[in-house]
């Protein structure tokens, strides 16, 4: 059975809940279709609002509306509003409740101080919620007979007297009764509760009951949920809830418990205590198997981990925020104090017993919230009993390493169903590869904000690949993890990627943002071609020469957010994005080929925060216009003018007339460094053609030199020729 909300049949926070504007056509169109008696009854603050349509500019307030700036009235408008102020006071006393259906009544947010009579005897859902009810007319009952769901939350029944705490007695088919936030305490409300037979839901929430009595839900064996939340209960007496077999679901969230002593309610199968006091959860010593499947314990001051029962089928257990440091055993016994007499010796609080006992109440868990608490190390010897474990949360807490120095993989936990894994702020640094061959169904890892160190991969046949992991053993490494497809490692200072990262390993998703000043090594990510759907690689402070991102084609989601690149890394082209995040970066303009490629599947891009060339936009057109492409903060995003780089403009204005500007300045700039270069090439011309003239000069010149001659004489005589020198031969 569903519940009535106070936004599904409401009409608003004031008594008309719209604006004057609308409200006087509502109004109208209630006259003339309608009627006065079809169910729909005029409020005296709306005839009000209509008399003045005439007179003024109309506002509303709560109760009624007011005309401001009023203009003359002609003698006809005059007695318009007089003839309906008075039938407004004749049918003063009626109230405009809202008729969802022919069986369900709204009369929420109306200010009203009573029940209103003649609702129709076939009522079976009435809101009467946000009103100023104090007392309950017993004689209004007798037309509500049929009334299965009533909704009188937020109002003052904690001011009723004896006879309205005899309203809801002759209410013979009431299922479901709301009366949160009435300031009801344990005498009204149980005044008010006495012998309501047929009620199986009773919300009480945000009330001033501080104790629960064995009398409060007394006549009342269908209750199967309960909801006590946000009251100030201290105690809760014994057969207060043992007399309700058929209650499944008890929410006591937000009150003062201090301890659980004595849990036996093994028909329950939801327990909310979150947001109490308790520091102790014990269960008695039964041998019925408990129907609980949810236990919230989460935001109190547990010190241990809770004696559960023996024979349980629980599922669902959420200790978060609490103060456990470490689960079993000498916290149990430092405990022993809190427990009632009798209880100290009981075999649920002996070391032997509650250890040799705890695969019996932990084997069926599949949800186990540790989170924020001041946990050290991993409990093993808990988690080795939780074979049907699927969700661990253990985020929040002091963890340094998975395991000590001390600890061999043998002694840590098998854990066959588990499938993910949550260790998010802690302080961890190293984890031993042979941990992730425990974990053989293990999805889903968080790791972000820890002081991971990342190994690289070993390949015997290629001596490039990085060796960190034979510097340093105490490292973690992702390859040959092949059930894992969620990795998130956020903020761990990681300042490298190695090659071959995660090889063998199909994630589907990757977050690496936050680490500062990250650097991708070629081929990281080259063993993710194939699986890889979304990468967040934002507020790493990367430039593009330290992002190499090979081919992804099966890429959907990509965030570069917060970086400093100035250009798109070209392995992106090829991945199938549908969404895209660039803002905060270096880009001048986006490659059009690329954008003409990505249009095909991308839905959505950011783009702000860039200092983009107003005189370089085609590719926005191309992504607005033709493509028709969702740009978020398009209206944020702003470009700056070539000859101007102080002086912004949002890349949807009309940038025309000062990139002409800008042309006519990159001509100018043309002109000049042409002429510049011409001078330059004539310059250097002249240069080398008067040096290569000085040196051909030097070689030919002749300075104070003589000249002389030498003729050749033959003599028969002798075997050989002397030359003889003649200066003054001359040739014959």
């Amino acid at each position: 059975m569903s519940f009535i909300t106070k936004t599904s049949t409401c009409r608003g926070e004031g008594s008309l809940g719209i604006s004057a504007q609308a409200a006087a056509p509502v109004t109208r169109s209630r006259i003339s279709e309608r009627g006065w008696m079809d169910g729909w009854i005029i409020h005296r603050s709306e005839i009000l609002c209509l008399a003045g349509l005439n007179t003024g500019t109309l506002t509303t307030t709560k109760s009624c509306c007011s005309v401001t700036q009023p203009h003359r009235m002609s003698f006809a408008a005059i007695f318009l509003w007089f003839l309906l102020l008075c039938l407004a006071y004749a049918y003063g006393n009626q109230t405009s409740c809202y008729k969802v259906t022919n069986y369900e009544i709204s009369c929420c947010h109306l200010n009203l101080s009573f029940i209103p009579e003649h609702l129709g005897h076939e009522l079976k859902k009435l809101d009467l919620s946000h009103n100023h009810i104090r007392n309950l007319n017993s004689k209004t009952a007798i037309y509500l007979k049929s009334l299965q769901e009533l909704n009188l939350a937020w109002n003052n029944l904690g001011e009723s007297d004896k006879n309205g705490q005899l309203f809801l007695q002759p209410l013979t088919q009431l299922r479901l009764l709301d009366m949160s936030f009435n300031d009801l305490n344990l005498n009204v409300a149980t005044e008010f509760l006495q012998n309501l037979s047929s009620l199986q839901f009773l919300y009480l929430k945000g009330n001033k009951i501080v104790k629960l009595s064995s009398h409060l839900f007394q006549g009342m064996p269908n209750l199967c949920h309960i909801n006590l939340e946000q009251n100030l209960i201290l105690e809760i007496e014994e057969g207060t809830f043992e007399n309700l077999k058929s209650l499944a679901v008890l929410n006591l969230a937000i009150n003062a418990l201090h301890c659980i002593s004595d849990f036996r309610l093994p028909q329950l199968q939801v327990l909310n205590l979150s947001q109490n006091s308790i520091e102790l959860f014990v269960t008695a010593e039964k041998t019925d198997i408990y129907q609980l499947t949810t236990l919230d314990l989460s935001h109190n001051r547990l010190l241990s981990f809770p004696i559960l029962p023996q024979k349980n089928i629980l599922q669902h257990l959420y200790l978060q925020n609490n103060q456990m440091d470490v689960l079993f055993t000498k916290t149990v016994i430092l405990e022993r104090k809190f427990l009632p007499k009798g209880m100290a010796n009981s075999h649920m609080v002996k070391d032997d017993k509650y250890n040799q006992n705890s695969r019996n109440w932990l084997g069926n868990i599949t949800h186990l919230d540790l989170s924020k608490n001041h946990l050290s190390s991993v409990p093993f010897h808990i988690l080795k009993e939780l074979v049907a474990l699927q969700h661990l949360d253990l985020s929040d807490n002091c963890l340094l390493d998975i395991i000590s120095n001390s600890t061999s993989l043998e002694e840590l936990a098998y854990l066959p169903s588990l499938q993910s894994l949550d260790l998010q702020r802690n302080q961890i640094r190293y984890i031993p590869h042979g941990f992730f061959h425990l974990l053989p169904k293990i999805e889903v890892l968080h790791l972000g904000d820890n002081r991971v160190k990342l190994c690289g991969i070993i390949d015997k046949n290629d001596s490039s690949v990085t060796q960190e992991k034979k510097k340093d053993e105490r490292c973690v490494s992702f390859s040959d993890i092949r059930t894992l497809k969620h990795l998130s490692l956020q903020s761990n200072n990681i300042t490298r990627l190695f090659p071959n990262m995660f090889h063998q390993t199909p994630l589907v998703t990757l977050d690496l943002s936050g680490n500062n000043k990250l650097k991708i090594a070629e081929g990281a990510l080259n063993d993710l071609n194939q699986s890889l759907e979304v990468l967040n690689l934002s507020s790493n402070h990367m430039t593009a020469s330290e992002l190499r991102l090979p081919c992804l084609p099966k890429l959907q989601m990509l965030d570069l957010s917060n970086n400093r690149i100035n250009t798109l890394p070209k392995g992106i082209a090829c991945a199938a994005l549908v969404e895209a995040d660039v803002r905060n970066n270096s880009l001048r303009s986006l490659d059009e080929w690329m954008v003409a490629y990505w249009s095909a599947t991308l839905q959505s891009l950011w783009i702000s925060g860039n200092p983009f060339n107003c005189c370089s936009l085609t590719w926005l057109k191309v992504l607005t216009e033709e493509r028709n492409i969702h740009l978020p903060d398009l209206q944020l995003a702003h470009c700056l003018y070539w000859h101007n780089t102080t002086q912004s403009a949002n890349v949807t204005n009309n940038h025309s007339q000062h990139c002409l500007a800008d042309a006519s300045t990159v001509g100018d700039m043309l002109v000049l460094i042409l002429i510049i270069l011409l001078f330059v090439a004539l310059s250097m011309t002249a240069t080398v053609y008067f040096l290569s003239r000085k040196k051909c000069h030097r070689l030919v010149e002749f300075k104070s030199n003589k000249v002389a001659c030498f003729q050749y004489n033959q003599d028969a005589k002798q075997s050989h020729k002397e030359p003889q020198l003649d200066m003054f031969v001359a040739n014959n």
